[in-house]
């Protein structure tokens, strides 16, 4: 058994109390025949501070999100398969949602998605340049690489078992990119970011760039590269 199935346990629903994720979502999702499971259906997302959905959203129904680390923000969307809805405080009036429910559900749906199909791949261009050193790439669902970054025991784990470091630097350029590597090794991590920042730059015209930003996992937490000799000295 995979260590994230036992990360997550499936918590028996009292009907009596909460029956908001066991509601058939025939009306958000009207064009789809049959009905859809809103309990499964539930994943979290990590979104830039500056997506204009959150922007838009705030005045008048604002979207369900939490920091994580300087200029990113945990999110939850409900996934039909072909378009996403972010879930807002509608949705939690609506459907009687509870938010501690709703992001234990999206965290168990989302490791049930990670348990399905994942790898690391290893990226490496040392043909093109032979003072590289390969950084590694999340392989899973397309949706949802970056939101791997909310499960502590991949990365204080499985992670630093690859990297055999415990100062890891995420970069997370589009919404279907996840690219890590040991900040420490300097030649991995330099050749990491300008790749990120390719891929962030071609992403753009498909509508799906996250951040340009870099970060850093020291301490069970995530900081945000700044790149300044004070900080080095401090992850180091």
């Amino acid at each position: 058994m995979s260590f994230l199935k036992k990360l997550f346990k499936k918590e028996p629903v009292n009907h009596k109390v909460k029956k908001g994720l066991e509601t058939p979502v025939e009306e958000i999702k009207k064009e789809r025949e049959g009905y859809v499971s809103i309990g499964r259906s539930i994943f979290p997302v990590i979104k830039s501070v500056d997506d204009e959905r959150i922007k838009m959203s705030q005045n008048k129904n604002p979207i369900i999100m939490e920091p994580i680390a300087e200029g990113i923000v945990k999110c939850y969307v409900l996934d039909m398969g072909d378009k996403f809805e972010m879930i807002s405080q509608s949705h939690l009036d609506q459907f009687n949602f509870d938010r501690e429910i709703v992001d234990n559900t999206a965290m168990r749906n989302l490791t049930d998605r990670f348990n399905e199909r994942n790898s690391v791949s290893v990226q490496d261009f040392s043909q093109q340049n032979t003072e590289s050193k390969p950084f590694y790439k999340l392989e899973m669902d397309a949706n949802y690489p970056p939101s791997m970054m909310l499960v502590d025991e991949f990365w204080d784990n499985t992670v630093q078992q690859i990297v055999k470091s415990d100062t890891i630097a995420v970069s997370i350029p589009a919404k279907n990119l996840l690219f890590f590597s040991d900040m420490k090794l300097m030649e991995s991590f330099r050749t990491m970011k300008p790749v990120a920042k390719h891929m962030y730059d071609a992403s753009v015209q498909d509508n799906i760039q996250l951040t340009e930003n870099t970060y850093i996992r020291k301490n069970g937490k995530w900081i945000l590269f700044l790149d300044t000799p004070e900080q080095m000295e401090e992850l180091w």
